[in-house]
């Protein structure tokens, strides 16, 4: 039997490095959530999507934003 090039290799095991768990950044919402909880129904679910950055997305249509983010880009605006 010979073996092929796709053979599994196993690689020594290297010194442990501690991984951190990301950032708590809340929430994913939905831009008609984000709309009604973080604007108080004031801006449309259009605007939205057109106006409020890191949005997050996931497929053709669907997009979400983390809860955090979006309250951090309004204190960004109200500090200005």
């Amino acid at each position: 039997m010979t073996r092929s090039s796709s053979a599994l290799q196993v690689l020594p095991q290297s010194t442990e490095q501690r991984v951190e768990p990301p950032l708590d950044r809340g929430r994913l919402l939905t831009p008609a959530q984000v709309a009604a909880e973080l604007f108080n129904d004031s801006v449309s679910t259009a605007w939205v999507r057109r106006n409020v950055p890191h949005k997050v997305v996931l497929g053709h249509s669907t997009v979400r934003w983390y809860a955090g983010d979006v309250q951090a880009w309004i204190s960004t605006l109200r500090a200005s």
